[in-house]
């Protein structure tokens, strides 16, 4: 019996996500986290992921394990949280948190995220806050319509956007600060 993609086209992505398993190196593609994911915010799938990347490789030292990896997150998109959970197994492990107060690029109209991350590892931290106009206005406006004639824009606005994350440097969507002190995540 043959078997499909769930998607109706691919996402090429240039970059692969690499951490530390228990056994050796854990190479991660795009496809896979969009594979358990499904369709529904493959942007913010497609921008924490590379916004992953970038933070990863600016982490010091080795490889990191996946298993030293936390996670404080300013969005609670389950894009964004399928990301960090395929890459890290961060909720999984009780490693994941989400304060949506972060004060970095508060995006949306009515400014209830932040588009931003703290990912940790031992005592390193590495902020990723998402550039202004990473997003285009577009986004925050069908994301805030509840009119039903908006639904399908909005769908293919995530794929169109996800396919232009995935071509992007991180260093073109995000802005990274890497910190000696471990940032403590909230209680």
């Amino acid at each position: 019996m043959q078997t499909t993609s769930p998607f109706s086209d691919t996402f090429p992505c240039r970059h692969t996500v690499q951490v530390q398993g228990e056994e050796g190196v854990i190479n991660i593609p795009f496809d896979a986290v969009a594979a358990y994911h499904g369709h529904g915010a493959l942007a913010m799938l497609a921008v924490t992921y590379m916004g992953m990347h970038g933070a990863l490789a600016r982490l010091p030292g080795d490889l990191p394990r996946r298993n030293e990896l936390s996670v404080l997150s300013g969005h609670p998109g389950p894009g964004v949280r399928d990301a960090f959970e395929f890459i890290t197994r961060a909720a999984t492990r009780g490693c994941y948190q989400v304060d949506t107060a972060l004060p970095w690029a508060r995006y949306s109209q009515d400014g209830s995220r932040s588009y931003s991350f703290v990912l940790t590892c031992r005592e390193q931290s590495v902020r990723a806050v998402l550039r202004a106009g990473v997003l285009p206005p577009a986004f925050f406006q069908l994301l805030s319509s509840r009119r039903q004639e908006d639904a399908e824009p909005f769908r293919l606005l995530r794929r169109q956007l996800a396919h232009q994350m995935l071509d992007a440097e991180p260093e073109a969507l995000f802005d990274y600060t890497v910190s000696d002190v471990e940032v403590p995540l909230p209680a």
